[in-house]
C-alpha cells in the first residue's frame, strides 16, 4: 500500500519536513507535490502552505528523487460559490454488515474519482479551520488523511481545549458547522470528519476496548451486548472489529442519534 501524508505549516519547506519526520524517511525517498504555497483564505488572511509526500515505492534502487509542484489557484469564497443542494445533511453514509470470521474490513478500495472527490472535501474543510484558527487567533497546524470512505482533518498543537468543549461538545458542533459549509460548496454531501488534538481517535480506542470487553463477555454468556450510541463511522469501525473475530456478528440498532451497535453470538 502505498504511504502518503498530507501536511500545512507557514511554508513549503516546513510542510514537506514535518510530513517526512512522520513518514520516517529522507527526501530523496518522496515524492512532494506542493498543493498550495499559501494562498487568501476564507476569511481574509494567509492559509498556510499544503503539500502532499509520497514514500516512492522505487526509493531503494538509487534513482533520484521526482518532485512535482502542483500550484492550485484559490476558490471562490464559501458565499460565492455556495449552491444549496436541497438535502439534510448526512455524516457518514457508510456500510454497516459484518459477517462472523471473515476478516473483511468492508471495503474493496475507492475508485480514483472517489478518491479525488475526498481530497476536495479535505481541502475545503482544512480551508475552513485555517479561517476560523485566524478569527479565534489560535495557533495549530492541519493534518489531512484520506481513505477508501472518509476524509479525516485533524488540527493540532492548537494548545487549548477550546474547540473540544466538554466532553467533546464543542467539537461536534464544529463538526456539523465545517460538514455544512462544505456541502454546499461541493454540492453533495460530504464525508469529511474533524478531529482537534486527537481527541476523537483517542475515543474511538475507548470504543474499541469497549467493544472488545463486549465480545469477551457475549462468548462467555451467550447474551448480546449492546454499545453506546455512535456515529456511521465509528460503527462501522465496530463492525470491522466483530467481523474479524471468530463465533460474533453484530448489528446496528436504533435511530440516529441514539443508533448503536449490538453484538451477538454467530449461527455459524
Amino acid at each position: 500500500m502505498t504511504r502518503k501524508v498530507e501536511k500545512r505549516a507557514s511554508t513549503v519547506e516546513d510542510a514537506t519536513a514535518a510530513a517526512l519526520r512522520e513518514l520516517g524517511v529522507g527526501p530523496d525517498e518522496a515524492t512532494v507535490e506542493v498543493l498550495s504555497e499559501g494562498r487568501r483564505g476564507l476569511f481574509g488572511g494567509r492559509s498556510r502552505a499544503h503539500v502532499r509526500v509520497t514514500v516512492r515505492e522505487d526509493r531503494s534502487n538509487g534513482e533520484a528523487p521526482v518532485t512535482e509542484t502542483v500550484v492550485q489557484e484559490a476558490e471562490q469564497s464559501a458565499n460565492d460559490a455556495a449552491v444549496g443542494t436541497g438535502q439534510e445533511p448526512a455524516p457518514h453514509e457508510l456500510e454497516e454488515s459484518t459477517a462472523a470470521g471473515d476478516g473483511s474490513e468492508g471495503s474493496e478500495g475507492a475508485t480514483p474519482d472517489r478518491l479525488v472527490e475526498l481530497n476536495e472535501e479535505a481541502d475545503l474543510a482544512a480551508d475552513f479551520l485555517e479561517g476560523m484558527l485566524d478569527i479565534l487567533e489560535l495557533p495549530g497546524d492541519i493534518e489531512i488523511e484520506v481513505d477508501e470512505n472518509q476524509a479525516f482533518v485533524n488540527v493540532v498543537e492548537v494548545g487549548s481545549g477550546l474547540l473540544i468543549g466538554r466532553r467533546g461538545a464543542t467539537l461536534e458542533a464544529l463538526q456539523e458547522l465545517v460538514r455544512a459549509a462544505t456541502q454546499r460548496q461541493i454540492e453533495r454531501r460530504s464525508h469529511v470528519r474533524i478531529d482537534i488534538e486527537g481527541y476523537r481517535q483517542r475515543q474511538l480506542e475507548k470504543m474499541r476496548d469497549r467493544c472488545r470487553d463486549g465480545i469477551a463477555q457475549v462468548r462467555e454468556t451467550g447474551e448480546p451486548f449492546r454499545l453506546e450510541p455512535m456515529d456511521a463511522y465509528e460503527r462501522k469501525v465496530m463492525h470491522d472489529l466483530v467481523g474479524r473475530t471468530g463465533g460474533v456478528t453484530s448489528a446496528s440498532e436504533g435511530v440516529e442519534p441514539r443508533r448503536r451497535v449490538v453484538v451477538y453470538v454467530s449461527d455459524e
